[in-house]
Protein backbone atom coordinates (compact mmCIF):
# COMPACT_ATOMS: atom_id res chain seq x y z
CA UNK A 1 0.00 0.00 0.00
CA UNK A 2 1.70 3.22 -1.19
CA UNK A 3 0.76 6.80 -0.38
CA UNK A 4 2.20 10.05 -1.72
CA UNK A 5 2.02 13.20 0.41
CA UNK A 6 2.39 16.48 -1.45
CA UNK A 7 3.25 19.44 0.75
CA UNK A 8 6.00 21.66 2.16
CA UNK A 9 4.98 22.13 5.79
CA UNK A 10 7.22 19.71 7.71
CA UNK A 11 4.95 19.53 10.76
CA UNK A 12 2.01 18.48 8.58
CA UNK A 13 4.09 15.88 6.71
CA UNK A 14 5.33 14.35 9.97
CA UNK A 15 1.81 14.34 11.42
CA UNK A 16 0.37 12.59 8.36
CA UNK A 17 3.20 10.03 8.34
CA UNK A 18 2.58 9.15 12.00
CA UNK A 19 -1.15 8.72 11.48
CA UNK A 20 -0.64 6.60 8.36
CA UNK A 21 1.85 4.42 10.21
CA UNK A 22 -0.75 3.87 12.94
CA UNK A 23 -3.12 2.26 10.43
CA UNK A 24 -0.38 0.07 8.98
CA UNK A 25 0.73 2.13 5.96
CA UNK A 26 4.52 2.42 5.86
CA UNK A 27 5.26 2.88 2.14
CA UNK A 28 4.95 6.67 2.16
CA UNK A 29 6.54 9.08 -0.32
CA UNK A 30 6.88 12.83 -0.04
CA UNK A 31 6.96 15.40 -2.84
CA UNK A 32 7.03 19.14 -1.99
CA UNK A 33 4.97 20.44 -4.94
CA UNK A 34 2.53 19.26 -7.59
CA UNK A 35 5.06 20.26 -10.27
CA UNK A 36 7.71 18.07 -8.66
CA UNK A 37 5.17 15.27 -8.57
CA UNK A 38 4.86 15.58 -12.36
CA UNK A 39 8.62 15.37 -12.73
CA UNK A 40 8.73 12.14 -10.70
CA UNK A 41 5.90 10.40 -12.58
CA UNK A 42 8.23 8.08 -14.58
CA UNK A 43 9.51 6.76 -11.24
CA UNK A 44 6.09 6.47 -9.62
CA UNK A 45 4.60 4.81 -12.70
CA UNK A 46 6.75 1.76 -11.92
CA UNK A 47 5.13 1.50 -8.49
CA UNK A 48 1.52 0.99 -7.45
CA UNK A 49 0.33 4.26 -5.93
CA UNK A 50 -2.91 3.89 -4.03
CA UNK A 51 -3.56 7.36 -2.63
CA UNK A 52 -2.42 11.00 -2.79
CA UNK A 53 -2.77 13.34 0.18
CA UNK A 54 -2.50 16.99 -0.83
CA UNK A 55 -1.66 19.51 1.91
CA UNK A 56 -3.52 22.74 1.15
CA UNK A 57 -1.16 24.71 3.40
CA UNK A 58 1.56 24.85 0.76
CA UNK A 59 -0.68 26.70 -1.70
CA UNK A 60 -0.05 30.44 -1.35
CA UNK A 61 -1.56 31.47 -4.70
CA UNK A 62 -5.19 32.06 -5.59
CA UNK A 63 -7.81 29.37 -5.09
CA UNK A 64 -8.23 29.22 -8.86
CA UNK A 65 -4.58 28.21 -9.23
CA UNK A 66 -5.02 25.71 -6.41
CA UNK A 67 -7.93 23.99 -8.15
CA UNK A 68 -5.96 23.87 -11.39
CA UNK A 69 -3.27 21.94 -9.54
CA UNK A 70 -5.88 19.41 -8.36
CA UNK A 71 -7.11 19.03 -11.94
CA UNK A 72 -3.52 18.56 -13.07
CA UNK A 73 -3.04 15.74 -10.56
CA UNK A 74 -6.16 14.02 -11.88
CA UNK A 75 -4.78 14.20 -15.41
CA UNK A 76 -1.52 12.59 -14.32
CA UNK A 77 -2.83 9.90 -12.01
CA UNK A 78 -5.76 7.56 -11.60
CA UNK A 79 -5.90 7.44 -7.80
CA UNK A 80 -8.10 9.25 -5.26
CA UNK A 81 -6.88 12.57 -3.86
CA UNK A 82 -7.54 13.52 -0.23
CA UNK A 83 -7.19 17.19 0.68
CA UNK A 84 -5.58 17.96 4.05
CA UNK A 85 -7.06 21.30 5.07
CA UNK A 86 -7.30 23.48 8.18
CA UNK A 87 -10.74 23.39 9.76
CA UNK A 88 -11.16 27.15 9.29
CA UNK A 89 -10.82 26.79 5.49
CA UNK A 90 -13.55 24.22 4.87
CA UNK A 91 -15.37 26.74 2.67
CA UNK A 92 -12.91 25.62 -0.05
CA UNK A 93 -14.28 22.09 -0.04
CA UNK A 94 -17.19 22.41 -2.46
CA UNK A 95 -15.01 23.80 -5.25
CA UNK A 96 -12.28 21.29 -4.40
CA UNK A 97 -14.74 18.45 -4.99
CA UNK A 98 -15.65 20.02 -8.34
CA UNK A 99 -11.95 20.12 -9.18
CA UNK A 100 -11.61 16.39 -8.51
CA UNK A 101 -10.73 15.54 -4.92
CA UNK A 102 -12.13 12.33 -3.49
CA UNK A 103 -12.42 13.47 0.13
CA UNK A 104 -10.89 15.84 2.69
CA UNK A 105 -9.37 15.63 6.18
CA UNK A 106 -9.50 18.54 8.58
CA UNK A 107 -6.61 19.66 10.76
CA UNK A 108 -6.53 19.23 13.75
CA UNK A 109 -6.94 15.52 13.12
CA UNK A 110 -9.45 13.19 14.65
CA UNK A 111 -7.81 9.75 14.33
CA UNK A 112 -11.03 7.72 13.99
CA UNK A 113 -12.31 10.09 11.31
CA UNK A 114 -8.89 10.03 9.61
CA UNK A 115 -8.75 6.23 9.60
CA UNK A 116 -12.28 5.90 8.18
CA UNK A 117 -11.62 8.34 5.33
CA UNK A 118 -8.28 6.80 4.39
CA UNK A 119 -9.80 3.31 4.34
CA UNK A 120 -12.72 4.52 2.22
CA UNK A 121 -10.32 6.09 -0.29
CA UNK A 122 -8.17 2.96 -0.45
CA UNK A 123 -11.24 0.76 -0.94
CA UNK A 124 -12.39 3.03 -3.77
CA UNK A 125 -8.95 2.87 -5.38
CA UNK A 126 -8.94 -0.92 -5.19
CA UNK A 127 -12.38 -1.15 -6.81
CA UNK A 128 -11.32 1.38 -9.45
CA UNK A 129 -8.19 -0.64 -10.25
CA UNK A 130 -10.18 -3.87 -10.52
CA UNK A 131 -12.72 -2.20 -12.81
CA UNK A 132 -9.94 -0.75 -14.97
CA UNK A 133 -8.27 -4.16 -15.19
CA UNK A 134 -11.61 -5.73 -16.14
CA UNK A 135 -12.17 -3.08 -18.83
CA UNK A 136 -8.67 -3.65 -20.22
CA UNK A 137 -9.33 -7.40 -20.40
CA UNK A 138 -12.66 -6.74 -22.11
CA UNK A 139 -10.93 -4.53 -24.67
CA UNK A 140 -8.41 -7.30 -25.34
CA UNK A 141 -11.24 -9.83 -25.68
CA UNK A 142 -13.14 -7.50 -28.04
CA UNK A 143 -10.01 -6.96 -30.12
CA UNK A 144 -9.53 -10.73 -30.41
CA UNK A 145 -13.23 -11.17 -31.24
CA UNK A 146 -12.93 -8.60 -34.03
CA UNK A 147 -9.94 -10.43 -35.47
CA UNK A 148 -11.70 -13.80 -35.26
CA UNK A 149 -14.76 -12.32 -36.95
CA UNK A 150 -12.63 -10.79 -39.70
CA UNK A 151 -10.81 -14.09 -40.29
CA UNK A 152 -14.19 -15.82 -40.65
CA UNK A 153 -14.83 -13.80 -43.80
CA UNK A 154 -14.35 -15.95 -46.89
CA UNK A 155 -11.11 -15.24 -48.77
CA UNK A 156 -11.21 -14.19 -52.41
CA UNK A 157 -12.22 -16.91 -54.84
CA UNK A 158 -11.21 -16.64 -58.50
CA UNK A 159 -12.56 -19.26 -60.88
CA UNK A 160 -12.67 -19.47 -64.65
CA UNK A 161 -15.98 -17.61 -65.03
CA UNK A 162 -16.45 -15.87 -61.66
CA UNK A 163 -14.35 -13.79 -59.31
CA UNK A 164 -15.51 -13.22 -55.72
CA UNK A 165 -13.86 -10.50 -53.63
CA UNK A 166 -14.90 -8.73 -50.46
CA UNK A 167 -13.97 -5.70 -48.41
CA UNK A 168 -14.65 -5.29 -44.70
CA UNK A 169 -14.02 -2.10 -42.71
CA UNK A 170 -14.71 -2.83 -39.08
CA UNK A 171 -16.27 -0.22 -36.84
CA UNK A 172 -14.91 0.99 -33.52
CA UNK A 173 -17.24 -1.52 -31.86
CA UNK A 174 -18.01 -5.16 -32.50
CA UNK A 175 -20.49 -5.50 -35.36
CA UNK A 176 -22.59 -8.07 -37.16
CA UNK A 177 -21.59 -8.07 -40.84
CA UNK A 178 -20.52 -11.25 -42.63
CA UNK A 179 -20.16 -12.56 -46.18
CA UNK A 180 -19.47 -15.99 -47.64
CA UNK A 181 -19.42 -17.61 -51.05
CA UNK A 182 -19.29 -21.22 -52.12
CA UNK A 183 -18.67 -23.23 -55.26
CA UNK A 184 -21.53 -25.73 -55.20
CA UNK A 185 -20.58 -27.61 -58.36
CA UNK A 186 -19.01 -26.89 -61.75
CA UNK A 187 -22.00 -24.77 -62.78
CA UNK A 188 -23.41 -23.29 -59.59
CA UNK A 189 -21.89 -20.79 -57.17
CA UNK A 190 -23.57 -18.88 -54.36
CA UNK A 191 -22.86 -15.77 -52.31
CA UNK A 192 -24.55 -14.49 -49.17
CA UNK A 193 -24.10 -11.20 -47.35
CA UNK A 194 -25.91 -10.63 -44.07
CA UNK A 195 -26.04 -8.15 -41.23
CA UNK A 196 -27.18 -8.87 -37.67
CA UNK A 197 -28.91 -5.75 -36.41
CA UNK A 198 -27.29 -4.15 -33.37
CA UNK A 199 -23.74 -4.13 -32.07
CA UNK A 200 -21.66 -5.74 -29.38
CA UNK A 201 -20.76 -9.23 -28.28
CA UNK A 202 -24.27 -10.66 -28.61
CA UNK A 203 -24.63 -9.54 -32.23
CA UNK A 204 -21.19 -10.92 -33.06
CA UNK A 205 -22.10 -14.28 -31.51
CA UNK A 206 -25.26 -14.45 -33.61
CA UNK A 207 -23.16 -13.59 -36.67
CA UNK A 208 -20.74 -16.43 -35.97
CA UNK A 209 -23.60 -18.82 -35.18
CA UNK A 210 -25.02 -18.21 -38.65
CA UNK A 211 -21.57 -18.39 -40.23
CA UNK A 212 -21.02 -21.89 -38.85
CA UNK A 213 -24.15 -23.13 -40.66
CA UNK A 214 -23.61 -21.63 -44.07
CA UNK A 215 -21.48 -24.14 -45.93
CA UNK A 216 -23.63 -27.14 -45.06
CA UNK A 217 -26.86 -25.22 -45.45
CA UNK A 218 -26.11 -23.63 -48.83
CA UNK A 219 -24.44 -26.62 -50.47
CA UNK A 220 -27.30 -28.85 -49.28
CA UNK A 221 -30.32 -26.63 -50.00
CA UNK A 222 -28.94 -24.41 -52.81
CA UNK A 223 -32.28 -22.80 -53.73
CA UNK A 224 -32.75 -19.20 -52.41
CA UNK A 225 -36.21 -19.95 -51.00
CA UNK A 226 -35.02 -22.97 -49.04
CA UNK A 227 -31.85 -21.24 -47.82
CA UNK A 228 -33.68 -18.14 -46.58
CA UNK A 229 -36.39 -20.17 -44.87
CA UNK A 230 -33.80 -22.23 -43.01
CA UNK A 231 -31.85 -19.13 -41.98
CA UNK A 232 -35.05 -17.51 -40.72
CA UNK A 233 -35.87 -20.59 -38.65
CA UNK A 234 -32.39 -20.65 -37.13
CA UNK A 235 -32.40 -16.96 -36.19
CA UNK A 236 -35.92 -17.12 -34.76
CA UNK A 237 -35.19 -20.19 -32.66
CA UNK A 238 -32.03 -18.64 -31.20
CA UNK A 239 -34.28 -16.27 -29.28
CA UNK A 240 -37.56 -18.16 -29.12
CA UNK A 241 -37.91 -17.55 -25.35
CA UNK A 242 -40.21 -14.69 -24.36
CA UNK A 243 -37.45 -12.58 -22.83
CA UNK A 244 -35.28 -12.24 -25.93
CA UNK A 245 -37.68 -12.87 -28.80
CA UNK A 246 -36.94 -10.60 -31.78
CA UNK A 247 -33.85 -9.24 -30.00
CA UNK A 248 -31.60 -9.77 -33.00
CA UNK A 249 -33.04 -9.56 -36.49
CA UNK A 250 -31.02 -10.26 -39.61
CA UNK A 251 -31.02 -8.73 -43.06
CA UNK A 252 -29.52 -10.86 -45.83
CA UNK A 253 -29.15 -11.13 -49.57
CA UNK A 254 -28.44 -14.50 -51.18
CA UNK A 255 -27.50 -14.87 -54.85
CA UNK A 256 -27.20 -18.12 -56.82
CA UNK A 257 -25.18 -17.93 -60.07
CA UNK A 258 -25.70 -20.56 -62.79
CA UNK A 259 -22.93 -20.24 -65.38
CA UNK A 260 -24.26 -23.13 -67.49
CA UNK A 261 -27.70 -21.62 -68.06
CA UNK A 262 -26.59 -18.00 -67.77
CA UNK A 263 -28.87 -16.96 -64.91
CA UNK A 264 -28.78 -15.54 -61.42
CA UNK A 265 -31.45 -16.09 -58.78
CA UNK A 266 -31.68 -14.03 -55.62
CA UNK A 267 -33.70 -13.48 -52.48
CA UNK A 268 -33.28 -10.26 -50.52
CA UNK A 269 -34.50 -10.28 -46.91
CA UNK A 270 -34.87 -6.56 -46.06
CA UNK A 271 -31.25 -5.97 -47.07
CA UNK A 272 -29.98 -2.93 -49.03
CA UNK A 273 -30.46 -3.52 -52.79
CA UNK A 274 -27.65 -5.01 -54.82
CA UNK A 275 -26.54 -3.63 -58.21
CA UNK A 276 -25.90 -5.75 -61.30
CA UNK A 277 -24.00 -4.03 -64.12
CA UNK A 278 -23.51 -5.49 -67.60
CA UNK A 279 -20.81 -4.70 -70.15
CA UNK A 280 -22.95 -1.87 -71.60
CA UNK A 281 -23.31 -0.33 -68.09
CA UNK A 282 -26.97 -1.23 -67.91
CA UNK A 283 -27.90 -1.44 -64.24
CA UNK A 284 -30.30 -3.94 -62.71
CA UNK A 285 -31.32 -3.40 -59.08
CA UNK A 286 -31.82 -6.33 -56.72
CA UNK A 287 -34.27 -4.83 -54.19
CA UNK A 288 -35.67 -6.41 -51.04
CA UNK A 289 -38.40 -8.95 -51.79
CA UNK A 290 -38.54 -10.97 -48.54
CA UNK A 291 -39.24 -10.04 -44.88
CA UNK A 292 -36.44 -9.57 -42.39
CA UNK A 293 -35.15 -12.80 -40.82
CA UNK A 294 -35.98 -13.77 -37.24
CA UNK A 295 -39.15 -11.76 -36.71
CA UNK A 296 -41.61 -14.63 -37.35
CA UNK A 297 -41.22 -18.42 -37.13
CA UNK A 298 -42.07 -18.76 -40.83
CA UNK A 299 -41.91 -16.23 -43.65
CA UNK A 300 -42.87 -16.10 -47.30
CA UNK A 301 -39.64 -15.99 -49.28
CA UNK A 302 -39.67 -14.62 -52.80
CA UNK A 303 -36.92 -15.20 -55.31
CA UNK A 304 -36.29 -13.65 -58.67
CA UNK A 305 -34.43 -15.13 -61.63
CA UNK A 306 -32.81 -13.07 -64.37
CA UNK A 307 -30.65 -13.91 -67.39
CA UNK A 308 -27.05 -12.80 -67.70
CA UNK A 309 -24.63 -12.93 -70.60
CA UNK A 310 -21.15 -11.73 -71.40
CA UNK A 311 -19.49 -9.57 -68.73
CA UNK A 312 -21.36 -8.68 -65.53
CA UNK A 313 -20.45 -7.21 -62.17
CA UNK A 314 -22.57 -7.63 -59.06
CA UNK A 315 -22.09 -5.31 -56.07
CA UNK A 316 -23.55 -6.12 -52.64
CA UNK A 317 -23.04 -4.15 -49.43
CA UNK A 318 -24.36 -3.63 -45.89
CA UNK A 319 -26.12 -0.55 -44.55
CA UNK A 320 -22.91 0.78 -43.00
CA UNK A 321 -22.19 2.14 -46.47
CA UNK A 322 -25.16 4.50 -46.09
CA UNK A 323 -23.09 6.69 -43.77
CA UNK A 324 -21.03 7.77 -46.81
CA UNK A 325 -23.96 9.48 -48.50
CA UNK A 326 -25.51 12.77 -47.47
CA UNK A 327 -29.00 11.32 -47.87
CA UNK A 328 -28.19 8.03 -46.14
CA UNK A 329 -28.57 6.17 -49.44
CA UNK A 330 -26.43 4.51 -52.08
CA UNK A 331 -26.83 5.01 -55.81
CA UNK A 332 -25.54 2.78 -58.59
CA UNK A 333 -23.70 5.79 -60.03
CA UNK A 334 -21.30 5.66 -57.08
CA UNK A 335 -19.93 2.33 -58.36
CA UNK A 336 -19.87 3.06 -62.09
CA UNK A 337 -16.46 4.85 -62.12
CA UNK A 338 -14.84 1.60 -60.94
CA UNK A 339 -16.41 -0.86 -63.39
CA UNK A 340 -13.45 -0.89 -65.76
CA UNK A 341 -11.07 -1.90 -62.97
CA UNK A 342 -10.34 -5.47 -61.98
CA UNK A 343 -12.60 -6.85 -59.27
CA UNK A 344 -10.43 -6.50 -56.15
CA UNK A 345 -8.72 -3.36 -57.40
CA UNK A 346 -12.13 -1.74 -57.89
CA UNK A 347 -13.09 -2.52 -54.29
CA UNK A 348 -9.84 -1.12 -52.94
CA UNK A 349 -10.09 2.00 -55.09
CA UNK A 350 -13.63 2.63 -53.86
CA UNK A 351 -12.52 2.10 -50.26
CA UNK A 352 -9.55 4.42 -50.68
CA UNK A 353 -11.63 7.18 -52.29
CA UNK A 354 -14.18 7.01 -49.45
CA UNK A 355 -11.66 6.69 -46.57
CA UNK A 356 -12.87 3.24 -45.57
CA UNK A 357 -9.43 2.11 -44.45
CA UNK A 358 -9.62 4.40 -41.40
CA UNK A 359 -11.52 1.73 -39.40
CA UNK A 360 -13.13 4.34 -37.19
CA UNK A 361 -16.73 4.10 -38.33
CA UNK A 362 -19.93 3.96 -36.29
CA UNK A 363 -20.97 0.79 -38.13
CA UNK A 364 -19.24 -1.99 -40.05
CA UNK A 365 -18.92 -1.30 -43.77
CA UNK A 366 -18.90 -4.44 -45.88
CA UNK A 367 -18.88 -4.83 -49.65
CA UNK A 368 -18.82 -7.80 -52.00
CA UNK A 369 -17.91 -7.58 -55.68
CA UNK A 370 -18.37 -10.37 -58.23
CA UNK A 371 -17.24 -10.32 -61.83
CA UNK A 372 -19.03 -12.87 -64.00
CA UNK A 373 -17.77 -13.67 -67.51
CA UNK A 374 -19.86 -15.96 -69.71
Amino acid sequence: MSVIIIGEVKENILLLRRQLNKIGIIDIHHVPTVERMGGHLPYYSKKTINLIILDSMFINKSLKEFYKKIELLNEWTNVPIILFIPSDQEDMIEQAFDAGIFDFISNPLDFINFKARIHAALKYQKELSLRKLKEERQQIDLSIAKKVQKHALTPSLHMENIQFDGFYARSNILGGDMYSWFKINDNLSAVILYDVMGHGVASALVTMSIRSLLKGLITRLVDPVLVMNELNRHVYELFADEEHINSFLVTAIYVLIDTKNGTIEYANAAHPPGFLFDEFEKTTILPANTPILGLFPTIEVHKKKMPIDGWNRLILYTDGLFTLGENQSIDAKQFQPYLEQENMHALRSFAHDHDLFEEDHSDDITMVSMTIKL
